[in-house]
């Protein structure tokens, strides 16, 4: 082998860059793009002048060698230094300190680049080294001395030999191609199993990296190009890793890292992590995810650093795109984990996303279903998140699964007192499966709450800062949608008091009265619809309901104050207003 002879320009063998007819040959793969990202260390950068645009043009021809055969090409994201030195002996450690400093989940491929041997061998593995099924290989520099066409061929071989191994490709025996374990100058191409193999992996990734079924999917492919690999080319270790490597992942529960189980913590790390969650406990979120982020960097597979990751940006910069996307990466890693879905529901619950947030809800619930040592505590979180979308139903039924609880009793008093104030059903009582008030004839499907809530909230809201045209235009949509609803009814009253249009407004609030007798609102209308006509005996009675139903509604006690007035009834009710505010009644 004369490596100062090789040629970049040296034809291709035809079995090299197309699929035999031995190989079932899949759909075409639509053309793609792979970011890469590199690093030079500090020995790498002293002995190559202009090593960014060196690298660059490399990955040029890296493109034209795989562009037809494969349909992608090479983009260089960004080249950036290195401050490590000192590559001589394996490279393996390089691998792993370039996996510690760059997770690269952003990226197709992370390449880093050393120092040149001090003498060549034609051993791929003194050339490079990658994490097989990973993103990351270790890239050794090309002395100087070697001629520049034989340099640019050697650089393409060992880029693409190491990127292959990314995509699961293993060594070739009796082939002459990219993916011999030796170099040679003469040889080009990937023969047409390895090609097979690669289209599998593209195929997948890099989703098959992040979510399970992804993964499963590429394993199921991969296993069936290695099993086609028989003979003395293939067999080996490496092959043997690889069928193994896709047993774990189709039986496994999550996403599996390229050694087939999640990235484990060293006794360092999980002693970083106990001191990030003291510092969370102790109330200092913002030094706990400063301190957290080296560790969800390079344990993207490791699901309580995920979990608390994705908890710390939620609570810190829930609007930030970057939170959104890292809860999203780790509930696609780790699916059965309800705690994760929950936070990236109270992520839409921000942004005002309510059909994504009842959707990441009801996901949770389901991961809770099948967990027979669920805590309550994670009920009565998902209660609330239900609650905060308007999920009324769904909100007390999780209520239910931890009974005792203050948060679950604060979820089902707020959740009764939101039907009230917008005229929804009574759920059924728990233990006799029978409303615990009349229920409406055309109750409201769970799935729809949230919606027809927020509409009759944001009707109430424009009605008060008079805006009747915009509030009468929605008032005629949602009565098209819930013709027969007590909380379209409702809305309907409060528009007709506001234009004056009393006998409507009292039948309109009748009706809502008929279907739930508890309805606050409808009663504080109909109070001041009497008070205005004089009906003070009526007026009274409804105000005094609406207290009685909702002591904290000031507005009901200044309007029976009014009623009052001249009566013996009005020292009374300024002692009771006493009592309850710890001031005297205006």
């Amino acid at each position: 082998m004369c490596v100062h002879c090789a040629s970049a320009d040296r034809p291709r063998e035809p079995t090299r860059t197309r699929v035999s007819e031995a190989v079932s040959e899949p759909p075409a793969l639509p053309r793609r793009a792979l970011r890469v990202r590199v690093y030079a260390d500090a020995d790498h950068r002293a002995q190559v002048l202009h090593w960014e645009r060196a690298f660059a043009a490399s990955l040029q021809r890296a493109s034209e060698a795989v562009r037809e055969p494969l349909r992608v090409t090479f983009e260089l994201e960004s080249a950036r230094p290195w401050d490590r030195r000192g590559s001589e002996g394996a490279l393996e450690p390089v691998v792993d300190a370039l996996e510690a400093l760059d997770a690269g989940e952003d990226v197709d491929l992370v390449v880093g680049l050393v120092s040149a041997p001090s003498a060549f061998s034609e051993s791929q593995h003194e050339l490079g080294f990658a994490r097989v099924l990973g993103r990351h290989c270790v890239l050794r520099g090309i002395s100087a001395t070697v001629p520049t066409e034989a340099r640019r061929h050697l650089e393409v071989s060992a880029l693409l030999h190491e990127w292959a191994h990314t995509l699961g490709a293993l060594h070739v025996r009796e082939v002459r191609g990219w993916m011999s374990a030796k170099y040679g100058a003469a040889w080009t191409g990937f023969d047409a199993r390895t090609i097979a193999l690669l289209d599998a992996g593209l195929r997948h990734l890099p989703r098959a990296r992040v979510e399970l079924e992804s993964q499963r999917a590429w394993a199921r492919e991969l296993r069936t190009v290695l099993e086609g690999m028989l003979g003395p080319a293939w067999e080996g270790p490496e092959r043997d890793f690889l069928l193994a490597w896709t047993e774990r992942v189709l039986a496994a529960s999550v996403v599996l890292g390229p050694e087939g189980t999640p990235r484990s913590l060293t006794p360092e790390e999980r002693q970083r992590l106990a001191e990030v969650i003291a510092l969370e406990k102790a109330g200092r979120p913002e030094l706990a995810a400063e301190a957290l982020e080296p560790l969800a960097l390079r344990h993207p597979h490791d699901e309580r650093v995920q979990l608390l990751a994705c908890y710390l940006a939620v609570h810190l910069t829930p609007a930030l795109d970057t939170t959104r996307a890292r809860c999203e990466r780790a509930t696609a890693r780790f699916p059965s984990e309800p705690s994760l879905r929950m936070n990236v529901a109270l992520l839409h619950l921000h942004a005002g996303r309510f059909d994504a947030a009842q959707d990441s809800l009801l996901a949770a619930r389901r991961n809770l279903e099948t967990r027979t040592d669920a805590e309550p505590s994670l009920w009565a979180d998902l209660a609330g998140l239900f609650l905060r979308a308007h999920g009324l139903t769904w909100a007390e039924e999780a209520a239910a699964r931890a009974p005792g609880l203050a948060a679950s009793a604060t979820v089902l008093e707020q959740a009764a007192r939101i039907r009230r104030q917008v005229a929804l059903p009574a759920r059924p009582d728990a233990n006799t499966g029978t409303p615990t008030a009349p229920a409406s004839e055309h109750p409201v499907e769970p799935s729809h709450e949230g919606a027809l809530v927020r509409e009759v909230f944001d009707i109430e809201a424009l009605l008060h800062a008079g805006s009747s045209g915009p509030a009468r235009e929605r008032i005629t949509t949602l009565a098209r949608l819930y013709p027969e609803s007590p909380s379209v009814a409702l809305v309907q009253c409060e528009l007709h008091l506001l234009k004056g249009r009393l006998a409507p407004a009292r039948i309109a609030c009748e009706r809502v009265l008929a279907a739930r007798e508890d309805a606050v609102q409808a009663h504080l209308l109909l109070g001041v619809l009497a008070t205005n006509t004089r009906a003070h005996a009526r007026a009274r009675a409804h105000l005094e309901r609406v207290i009685a139903l909702e002591p904290s509604r000031t507005e009901a006690w200044h309007l029976l104050a009014r009623e009052y007035r001249g009566t013996k009834k009005l020292g009374p009710l300024k002692v009771r207003y006493r009592e309850q505010f710890a001031r005297d009644l205006p």
